[in-house]
């Protein structure tokens, strides 16, 4: 995927630049984006800041340059961007728990904090699979399906929360979510649907979550991670200075996602398939799937109809793609 050689570019740039002049622009020009969105995706997925990576880099072939050299430890310290030789000293021992002058000796155990690699891996799920469920915040859970059903919905059946052998669900057209009861195999959507006005079941929530295959993208992220792209997507909607929707457009055919210009370039093209998501709706939907105490969220993508999936314990959520032609 095109986004992860980049984030790696970013990190080869950064390896090869650590005894000289790290540059923001540079590292917003590899990465396609800007210099406080790649430090945000930085931090989410490391769990530490861009510039503490750089230092702690540092720090670790300053060491090794320390043990092999014969020359001035302040050299050392000027070549890895530090100014004086007292801020140099503060730094190292502070990393390493000893001073410079102490590195070379045959008993000093030194810090050594290794290059980062970014890497994707891709499962397949089959489903049918059972679990242990843990345990869930079904109060706030049930409030955010309340708070994501449209009440000004044409559709009936689409205004409220729909329960059916202890499943519930809802659905606005744009995004559902599923509480499966206790007990309940994995992927499992038998009693979660909505009625019409004749009281008979709509297949639409089975359709959105059972239609994974073998060309969907599988992985899965952490709730710290969750939290922080939910904190991301706020942040990045409360800089807006209007009220309009904001969305985050995805190039299928590279796996990538792109800004609001190129998605409108590469609509021009019959041959590029450019879809969009309302940022409030993920937004809405990992905050049903926060609910979970369980450690990690599965996430899913199947190019073939768009939706986005996310599930963890009897949590399910899902969230549809706009066509770009209707969103910008």
């Amino acid at each position: 995927m095109d986004w992860l050689k980049r984030m790696n570019s970013v990190l080869d740039y950064i390896e090869d630049n650590l005894d000289g002049e790290i540059d923001d622009n540079k590292i917003a020009a590899l990465s396609a984006s800007s210099k406080g969105m790649f430090q945000r995706i930085f931090a989410i997925i490391t769990d530490m800041t861009l510039s503490e990576y750089i230092r702690k880099r540092r720090l670790t072939q300053a060491a090794a340059d320390i043990k092999s050299a014969t020359g001035k430890i302040i050299d050392v310290g000027v070549k890895y961007n530090y100014n004086s030789a007292s801020a140099f000293s503060t730094a190292f021992k502070n990393f390493h728990g000893v001073a410079p002058s102490l590195a070379k000796m045959p008993d000093v155990q030194l810090q050594s904090f290794q290059r980062f690699t970014f890497t994707l891996v891709l499962s397949v799920n089959q489903g049918g699979n059972s679990m242990q469920y843990r345990s869930i915040d079904v109060k706030n859970a049930e409030d955010i399906l309340q708070k994501m059903v449209a009440t000004d919905n044409s559709i009936k059946s689409l205004n409220s929360v729909s329960e059916h052998n202890g499943a519930k669900c809802a659905c606005d057209g744009y995004r559902a979510a599923v509480i499966l009861p206790e007990g309940a195999p994995d992927w499992d959507f038998r009693d979660a649907y909505f009625t019409d006005e004749d009281n008979k079941p709509t297949p639409l929530i089975n359709r959105v979550f059972t239609e994974r295959n073998d060309q969907s993208f599988s992985f899965q992220i952490t709730k710290k991670q969750a939290e922080g792209l939910v904190k991301h997507f706020k942040e990045d909607k409360e800089d807006k200075e209007d009220s309009n929707p904001e969305f985050i457009h995805l190039n299928v055919s590279a796996m990538e996602v792109i800004d609001s210009e190129t998605a409108m370039e590469l609509a021009a093209n019959d041959n590029e398939r450019i879809i969009a998501f309302n940022i409030k709706y993920l937004r809405e939907a990992l905050n049903f799937i926060l609910c979970s105490d369980d450690e990690y969220i599965e996430l899913y993508f199947n190019g073939s109809h768009g939706a986005f999936l996310m599930k963890s314990a009897r949590l399910y959520a899902a969230v549809l793609p706009v066509r770009i032609s209707t969103c910008v």
